[in-house]
């Protein structure tokens, strides 16, 4: 079993390639151990020492590294996200498309029981649903061939950190993580303290726990509706293109397994049946999911809703249709 790690040179993510490299000393496993690491260019020349730096930690440890160049500040301006979240975006795309090169089926990444902390209580200030407060999963399949896992998320910075300590391991400090104009920034400098100082000494603790019942929730909230939408016999068409009309797809659902059941659960359905369809979610607020929700259950409303992504949502012969 081939593993690689992201490593941006942080503590995070050192402390596990550092673990990782134990561990497999200690069992003496087969599988070959890669290093990730993606060079944004957001800061330049220091970008480019941390790739530096980290080439020369690879080389002592004796593990082979791979460096990936991207350009979040392009793709900012070009997908219209901010930089943060193109950024992220353009690392795990990168990430996945080099761990398929490389044979990889795990790809493990460094996050942190903090960045669980910081993560809730970002999605909370959002307005987050159930979903949203699950926080960062500790598994998630990037490709049909490599896994994202998180084996850190319930180890704390400070205990990362003093194990650097202990095996005199040095790593790189990201300017940028001290940028309180960013909002993640602001909630982990700022906000947190204030609330464990002045509101909850056990924060954190009380938001591991959302994090924990809402993925426990939103786990029942999927299985029932699954089982829910195999009720509604869904239909796919796809329509050829001609001269005078371009190609057109269509997803048909029977309504009436819908109508006495609770609106979350229909909700939810439908965001099933819209993944599958392999329809954009992004832009599918929780506005969005309410009106077509209600569209799914009123059997009479002869309503048409103009759904993001250009999709057409009508109700006929008592079928919900979807139309892109």
């Amino acid at each position: 079993m081939h593993v690689a790690i992201a490593v941006s040179g942080g503590p995070d993510s050192m402390a596990l390639l550092r673990a990782v490299l134990e561990l497999q000393s200690q069992y003496q496993g087969a599988g070959r151990l890669s290093v990730l690491h993606v060079n944004h260019r957001l800061r330049a020349a220091e970008s480019d020492d941390d790739a530096a730096w980290l080439a020369s930690q690879c080389a002592a440890l004796g593990v082979p590294l791979t460096v990936l160049h991207g350009n979040a500040a392009d793709r900012c301006q070009t997908m219209g996200d901010g930089v943060e979240a193109a950024a992220r975006q353009e690392r795990y795309q990168l990430l996945a498309e080099a761990a398929e090169r490389l044979g990889v089926r795990y790809l493990a990444t460094g996050h942190t029981r903090d960045d669980q902390v910081e993560t809730v209580l970002f999605r909370l200030l959002r307005g987050s649903g159930l979903r949203g407060l699950r926080g960062i999963p500790r598994t998630r399949r990037l490709t049909p061939a490599v896994t994202l896992v998180r084996p850190l998320l319930d180890c704390s910075r400070e205990a990362l950190t003093s194990y650097l300590g202990a095996l005199d391991q040095s790593y790189r400090t990201d300017r940028t993580n001290t940028d309180i104009r960013i909002t993640r920034n602001r909630i982990r400098h700022e906000l947190l303290p204030q609330l464990r100082e002045a509101y909850n000494a056990d924060i954190d603790a009380a938001l591991l726990r959302l994090s924990a019942q809402s993925n426990d929730a939103q786990q029942l909230l999927e299985t029932q509706a699954g089982k829910l939408l195999k009720q509604c016999a869904a239909e796919s068409v796809r329509t050829p293109a001609d001269a005078s009309h371009a190609e057109q797809q269509q997803l048909s659902l029977a309504i009436e397994p819908f109508s006495q059941q609770p609106a979350i659960l229909v909700c939810e359905a439908l965001r099933l049946a819209w993944r599958e369809a392999g329809l954009p979610e992004q832009a599918m607020t929780y506005h969005w999911w309410r009106r077509l929700t209600e569209l799914a259950q009123d059997l009479h409303s002869g309503q048409i809703l103009n759904l993001p992504g250009n999709v057409l949502a009508t109700v006929s012969d008592d079928r919900l249709l979807l139309r892109w």
